[in-house]
């Protein structure tokens, strides 16, 4: 899969609270065979620890093996930034069109 946003990491608490900062963003979260989620919130780190305290409510629990990869991007362009890469990556899961951030 190309990682658009740089790195990616596999999603668990503790690559979570190692690699994302807790700083204004946006995220993805992916499998090896699509894009599932792209969301944008005032910190990275707490978004993506949401989605893991509630991964049955979101649809992840049998998405596979999930990965998540995020840009660093400042609040005036975040919105712009996640609708350009929904656009692009067609993420498959609900939710994709409201902000998961704060």
């Amino acid at each position: 899969m190309n990682h658009l946003m740089g790195d990616a990491y596999v999603l668990g608490f503790r690559a979570v609270q190692d690699r994302a900062p807790s700083v204004s963003g946006i995220y993805a979260i992916f499998t090896p065979r699509r894009w599932l989620y792209v969301g944008e919130t005032d910190d990275i780190r707490r978004s993506l620890m949401g989605h893991l305290n509630d991964a049955d409510a979101d649809g992840l629990v049998n998405a596979g093996p999930l990965s998540f990869s995020f840009e660093v991007v400042p609040p005036a362009e975040r919105v712009a930034r996640r609708r350009a890469l929904i656009a692009k990556l067609a993420p498959g899961l609900a939710g994709n069109g409201a902000s998961s951030g704060s």
